[in-house]
């Protein structure tokens, strides 16, 4: 039993408090400052009753390849059947296989496009006086910021739709064992600058993963999981940002996702598999026609395209962090 002060830890040793100094690690996390939200930066969205010209729908079929362990948790514990392991934090599956839920792949990548783009702060414990002008939660379902019109707002589905992401055949959950992981202590100090703004986005950058002695179940390192991402009504810009997001841009970016990426798990580099992806321009002529050929698949035509709406300042902030070069070992203690 103990509390953090500062650079001291407190601990009782029969009967007695006493102090011990300890070194205070780097934080294994960054910022991408928010930038101001105008308002022509906000659209009616493209509704779901109808296909517009001059958009794109279609189907990306992709791969996951874990950079380090991934773990996403179920909530739920497993007895373990080692010594000295009593319990197990276990990974979320369905139908008895291990997968990575939609809704955990969608969170990642639309934090990354809201981190490049001129878009909203949709979930934040923050008040509105302490976010950057104008970039409260988008409340109005016709005046939406980018990253609520492709992923979805209240009262808006979205345009882009991720299926779970399932273990490969061949690929079975491990076990590790990770550092115990405390919430922040001093919020304020961590999320505020000394003007009361939030200094912004909040991202872990990647590293060689921490030992420790919780158990968890994970997906292996250099394990594969296949998902798909279908998509309508998107702008040849708007889905060049869904791969500049997903790691398909320059400079390369390597997403992270689910449980505890403080000490480096969770790093991912997606693929896509451009022979079996398939896209759309002409949705009559798909209903209409017996055969109609899809648009063949150009990555990093699309890819490029994706620059036309995106901060690139706010891209090469992002670079810094999850970029995987200088590769440095994860905290194992307080940070």
């Amino acid at each position: 039993m103990g509390a953090v002060c500062k650079q001291m830890v407190r601990f009782c040793e029969r009967g007695e408090w006493k102090m011990r100094q300890y070194q205070i690690a780097d934080k294994p996390y960054r910022f991408v400052e928010i930038p101001l939200l105008k308002d022509n930066d906000r659209e009616n969205p493209k509704w779901h009753d109808r296909y517009d010209k001059d958009t794109l729908s279609g189907i990306l079929q992709c791969e996951i390849k874990a950079l380090t362990p991934i773990h996403v948790g179920s909530g739920l514990l497993e007895l373990g059947n080692e010594k000295g392991v009593p319990l197990i934090k276990t990974h979320t599956k369905s139908n008895g296989k291990a997968i990575i839920p939609g809704s955990s792949l969608k969170g990642c990548i639309r934090s990354i496009v809201e981190a490049i783009t001129p878009s909203c702060v949709s979930i934040t414990r923050a008040y509105n006086s302490q976010l950057p002008s104008g970039t409260s939660a988008c409340k109005k379902g016709d005046d939406l910021c980018i990253a609520c019109r492709m992923f979805g707002a209240m009262g808006y589905l979205g345009n882009v739709r991720f299926s779970d992401a399932i273990l490969k055949d061949g690929w079975n959950l491990t076990k590790a064992s990770i550092p115990q992981l405390y919430s922040t202590r001093d919020r304020q100090k961590t999320y505020l600058k000394g003007d009361g703004k939030v200094r912004g986005r909040k991202f872990y950058k990647h590293g060689t993963p921490a030992s420790g002695n919780v158990p968890i179940e994970v997906c292996p390192k250099d394990s594969f999981l296949d998902f798909s991402v279908s998509f309508d009504n998107l702008t040849e810009s708007e889905l060049g940002l869904l791969l500049i997001a997903m790691g398909h841009g320059e400079p390369k970016i390597f997403p992270k996702l689910g449980g505890a990426k403080p000490v480096c798990y969770g790093s991912i580099e997606v693929f896509v598999i451009e022979s079996k992806s398939r896209i759309i321009n002409n949705m009559e002529n798909a209903y209409l026609q017996y055969e109609s050929a899809p648009i063949s698949f150009d990555l990093t035509k699309y890819s490029e395209k994706g620059n036309d709406i995106l901060r690139k300042g706010k891209l090469e902030e992002l670079v810094k962090i999850l970029s995987r070069d200088n590769i440095k070992e994860c905290p194992t203690g307080n940070y």
